[in-house]
């Protein structure tokens, strides 16, 4: 499977979680949705204030008249700009990240020198800066060693990765503002790591920018199970429901369509209401949700696992999720994930299904 499947799964456990929440009679309460990895960030000895001003230069600029990019923070006097590197052809993209700032240490002979860069993006999809971090710390083969929450739109990270041979250290902070993504990262080699460590703590502690505004990145739009219950999703996600024939079973489907010459789907998440009035044995409704699985081409197979950490409304009377092996019948080299979330509220159950690439498959 590749990275990005990879990531996309990653990305649909938060989905699930949210879609867990969201299918209530009335607005449920916000919930945190407990974190996929739980690695403290390292602590150094602090440089005292009076020091550190000494040993460093305040640098202040407003990138390319982008109030949303204004940023301060404070660097070792020794470092500076490239004079041989020109950023006036930055463009706000969607795809990749831009390099709106970049400072360097002064030259070395034993290694590279050291780094501060700050890049920006521009936002699609609603996501907290953790999930938008660990995506990018993902999606690049990196090593996380640490982790620091700050808010929902901010979020600190520790990661290694090698390049070329040279191993780096990288210490960084992604923020959210307005519709940008702006990720602050400072760069070490390796073996300068110890030496460096609390110079970059203190460094990048003082990063901030200088106008934060709260945006909705994407508008969510609201499925209503006639007026008994109703569900959120982004608005770039394709939505599908049969006809309401009865209010005994009602299903709705949303898909996530990656856009290009062919559109692919990339994830769905289907969510069956039942009333509880036409349920005798709820592993037999069970076996039908699979069985409707298997005429679409999945079946599923062994569970994996039971996921005991599943938040719920406090409103729900009980709920599980178990997660499947799944497999394609026209190829079975296709190995996917099938997570079934069960919630029994008042008179009726609540089934949501996700589907996902396997999280053991390899590129």
């Amino acid at each position: 499977m590749a990275k990005q499947e990879k990531l996309f799964r990653q990305i649909l456990l938060f989905a699930l979680g949210i879609f867990t929440l969201a299918v209530l009679p009335q607005e449920a309460e916000a919930q945190k949705i407990k974190e996929l990895f739980s690695k403290e960030m390292p602590k150094f000895q602090d440089i005292p204030d009076a020091q550190f001003e000494q040993m460093t230069e305040l640098y202040e600029d407003v990138p390319f008249g982008d109030r949303y990019l204004a940023y301060k923070v404070r660097l070792p006097k020794d470092w500076a700009p490239p004079d041989d590197v020109s950023l006036s052809n930055y463009s706000l993209s969607s795809r990749l990240m831009g390099d709106i700032a970049l400072f360097y240490s002064p030259p070395r002979i034993d290694a590279p020198r050291s780094k501060f860069q700050i890049q920006a993006l521009k936002l699609e999809y609603e996501m907290t800066a953790e999930q938008w971090l660990l995506q990018f710390i993902l999606q690049n083969g990196f090593t996380l060693e640490g982790l620091e929450y700050f808010s929902p739109d901010k979020v600190g990270a520790l990661h290694v990765y090698v390049t070329e041979g040279e191993t780096f250290v990288v210490r960084s902070v992604a923020q959210i503002n307005g519709k940008r993504m702006v990720l602050a990262q400072y760069i070490v080699p390796a073996n300068y790591w110890m030496k460096e460590a609390p110079m970059i703590a203190e460094s990048l502690a003082t990063f901030e920018l200088l106008n934060p505004e709260k945006a909705v990145i994407e508008n969510m739009v609201v499925f209503p199970f006639l007026d008994i219950a109703q569900f959120s999703y982004p608005e770039s996600w394709d939505p599908r429901s049969n006809p309401v024939r009865t209010i005994d079973r009602i299903q709705a489907t949303v898909n996530n369509i990656r856009e290009g010459a062919s559109k692919t789907l990339d994830g769905q998440i289907q969510v069956d209401m039942v009333s509880a009035f036409i349920v005798d044995d709820l592993e037999a409704e069970l076996d039908n949700l699979k069985e409707n699985l298997r005429e679409k081409g999945l079946i599923t197979s062994d569970l994996i696992e039971t996921k005991e950490d599943t938040v719920f409304h406090p409103q729900v009377n009980f709920g599980f999720t178990d997660v499947f092996e799944g497999n394609n019948t026209e190829n079975n080299v296709l190995r996917y994930e099938i997570w079934i979330s069960v919630l029994a509220l008042d008179n009726y159950y609540f089934f949501v299904t996700l589907i996902t690439p396997h999280r053991d498959e390899e590129d």
